[in-house]
């Protein structure tokens, strides 16, 4: 309900906006209950006036308006508390009771003679915002209509110029109507554009991750087709390996590095198999369960024995009791890339901190390199791009990123004042619990 004219009252003031059925449950309930708060200052102002400006009131056929304005409330509280949304046209009945409410008040509080009936605008000014052009139209003849009717069917008020302070009471009703109107109407528009900012934002950050899925399907697809296409020279390669190795039976130095150039072409085969496998990013359900710190053990063991040359200081702290957790393959390699990154750019070692508490799983990654450059901080991790000139794909850590986003995690990158890069990773723990 909207104040009224101080003997009498209005109807609610309401902002709500074109939105999901879910938002308008919201902002309906937000308006359910100022009008409950709007009831109870009219019941005192209708006092005050009765009591202490002498006014003569008709109390009865007033306070039973506000009474079943408040029942009609506190109904439609319960009711659309136990509904997932609201349509549009629920929400234009709030409107309809609050202009049929605003009517009667205003009949036995002077008619057209109240300095508050221009509040019939503001119903309308609210549907034109939240409704589609036919319930606008609807509320708005309805509110044209009253207003109409009041001109000639009302019940006049005694002592209707009653002058206090030397002002005219009448001049005092306009002054608050204004008063009024310009919050309500401030509100709303404040509302609205805080609405839009909200739904532009909502609306480039979708634009971007479906660019990003599409990007992430198209290298899913290019790396498929990539572990195939290699699959035939690597095999090739392993033979002719093989044969060297047997006739260089004689020379054991030339051997061990045909067998080293072996083991390395294995374990191409191998994550080329790998990235075949897991191109469709499996699910982490085909993981295996694990808590936390064995978790952060099997990955740091796994990543120092593909890259045994890199000096790793590896330190855990724990902030709570550790949970069992399923990480499939995916989400290892993509912290593995983060590691290679850092190992590629570091100058001697690199320090790897994990932790973590009841709600995340952590990862510091800090390297002694050169750090990176200026240019390249900003879109690092969220575009296709290499921090090591020719000798990288640059798509490590974008693959690396996009999987953690994915599961709601996050990784930033950082310069250090003391020279190198810092990489921070950080995974809700919700999304890695498996189901009971």
């Amino acid at each position: 309900m909207v104040a009224g004219h101080a003997p009498g009252a209005t109807s609610s003031i309401i902002t709500p906006i074109r939105r999901c059925p879910q938002t308008l449950k919201i902002i309906l309930k937000y308006l359910l209950l100022l009008r409950v708060f709007a009831i109870g200052g009219q019941l005192l102002a209708l006092g005050a006036m009765h009591w202490v400006f002498g006014l003569s009131v008709p109390l009865l056929p007033v306070v039973s308006v506000l009474c079943a304005t408040l029942s009609f409330t506190l109904w439609s509280w319960y009711r659309f508390t136990a509904r997932q949304d609201v349509g549009q046209g629920e929400f234009a009945i709030q409107l309809v009771v609050d202009i049929m409410a605003l009517t009667v008040l205003v009949f036995f509080t002077g008619g057209s003679a109240n300095p508050f009936i221009s509040l019939f605008i503001l119903p309308i000014v609210f549907a034109a915002a939240a409704f589609s052009p036919l319930y606008t139209a609807g509320l708005a003849l309805l509110a044209l209509v009253c207003y109409t009717l009041l001109m000639f069917f009302y019940e006049p008020l005694a002592q209707h110029h009653l002058h206090v302070s030397g002002v005219d009471l009448h001049m005092w009703g306009m002054w608050y109507g204004f008063l009024l109107s310009a919050a309500a109407v401030s509100a709303f528009v404040a509302k609205i554009s805080r609405t839009m900012r909200e739904r532009d934002k909502a609306l480039a950050s979708a634009r971007e991750m479906a660019l990003r899925a599409e990007r992430i399907v198209a290298l899913g697809t290019l790396a498929a087709g990539t572990a195939h296409e290699l699959g035939t020279p690597l095999s090739t390669m392993a033979v002719i390996a093989k044969e060297l190795e047997l006739d260089l039976t004689e020379h054991p130095e030339l051997k061990q590095s045909v067998v080293l150039l072996r083991t390395q072409i294995q374990r191409c085969k191998t994550i080329l198999a790998q990235l075949a496998t897991d191109a469709g990013a499996a699910p982490a359900a085909e993981g295996r369960r694990e808590t936390v710190p064995d978790f952060l053990e099997h990955l740091i063991a796994e990543w120092r024995a593909l890259r045994p040359e890199v000096d790793v200081r590896w330190t855990t702290e724990s902030r709570a009791a550790p949970p069992q957790i399923v990480a499939d393959r995916t989400l290892r390699q993509a912290i593995m890339n983060v590691l290679n990154n850092a190992a590629d750019a570091a100058t001697h070692s690199i320090d790897v901190a994990g932790g973590w508490d009841r709600e995340l799983l952590t990862l510091e990654i800090r390297d002694d390199g050169p750090g990176i450059a200026a240019r390249l901080l900003h879109g690092l991790g969220r575009e296709v791009g290499s921090t090591k000139g020719e000798r990288g794909l640059g798509i490590g850590l974008y693959l690396a990123n996009t999987v953690i986003e994915r599961i709601g995690g996050r990784v930033e990158i950082h310069n250090r004042q003391e020279g190198g890069a810092r990489a921070r990773i950080e995974i809700p723990l919700a999304a890695l619990v498996p189901a009971a």
